[in-house]
């Protein structure tokens, strides 16, 4: 069985500097906070929880003096509670997650009403939410669209999380609807590169696993377009998910992950995949 991995995949840049930022934090001997769980991925948050860096919910929660602004960015209420306490912030926000937000800021200066496409309980949209004052509409879909006001004069941003070919056809139905736009793809490089490699390697081999946390956003993107061109596509979160039924007929296995896998999940991923067609050839 030929196992392929994904061109790109695992941690994206924003992700891994996150966590580089909060492990050198630890240096100090401090106790060091972060607010949400730096990545969605339940087995990294326990590797972290180990070394001494624990999630907490809100600002109140924080203990010691240091806490990090996970890559979703946050609220400027939130900050100011934070300095309130005076408290030591690490801003890990992604830049590509600034860039959005200043965008926002951009179009409803200019009179737009903002419009984003993604999905409203995302901790990131959450936090561009915070820094816009006037109606804001949250769509995950081109149908959504015809939710949307008559009168608006739509300026449109996405998720950096999300499918770029949803956001695309988002943009197509909105600009059938409303002559009067603006529009800033912000889903990030990160994101397009690990979802294109995932769809290139998923039409090319007979089974894919996804490697990453359910309630990693960016993870299940993968997961439904791998499905998209490869029916027999997996989304796991650890190797011992692997059913080594499900592999059988199968003569070449791909492997991607979400950006916010760590790479010795991965490595764990293939090293089953390894033992599993070792047994079979065996046999």
């Amino acid at each position: 069985m030929q196992i392929l991995r994904a061109d790109v995949l695992g941690f994206c840049f924003g992700v891994r500097r996150a966590i580089e930022l909060a492990e050198a934090a630890l240096c100090g001997g401090k106790m060091v906070n972060t607010l949400g769980p730096l990545v969605h991925n339940p087995q990294e948050t326990v590797r972290l929880a180990a070394a001494g860096i624990r999630t907490v919910d809100s600002p109140d929660d924080v203990e010691g003096d240091t806490v990090v602004i996970r890559a979703h960015g946050a609220r400027p209420e939130t900050y100011a509670k934070l300095r309130q306490r005076h408290l030591q912030i690490v801003d890990a926000t992604c830049p590509f997650v600034n860039k959005s937000q200043r965008i926002a800021q951009e179009f409803t200066n200019q009179g737009y009403t903002l419009v984003i496409v993604g999905h409203p309980d995302h901790p990131e949209v959450q936090g561009i939410l915070g820094y816009i004052a006037a109606p804001t509409y949250v769509i995950s879909s081109p149908e959504d669209v015809d939710i949307l006001p008559g009168k608006i004069r739509p300026g449109v941003i996405a998720q950096t999380t999300v499918n770029e070919q949803t956001y695309l056809k988002v943009i197509t139905a909105i600009s059938e609807r409303f002559p009067d736009h603006a529009m800033q793809n912000t889903v990030c490089s990160a994101t397009r590169e690990r979802q294109e490699a995932a769809r290139q390697l998923a039409a090319k081999v007979d089974a894919m696993y996804v490697v990453g946390g359910r309630d990693s956003s960016n993870t299940n993107r993968l997961a439904e377009i791998c499905r998209q061109v490869c029916p027999k596509s997996y989304l796991i979160e650890t190797a011992d998910e692997i059913d080594p039924n499900d592999l059988r007929e199968i003569q070449r296995v791909g492997v991607t992950a979400g950006a916010s896998t760590p790479d010795w999940l991965i490595t764990r991923v293939i090293d089953r995949l390894r033992k599993i067609d070792e047994a079979k050839t065996a046999s």
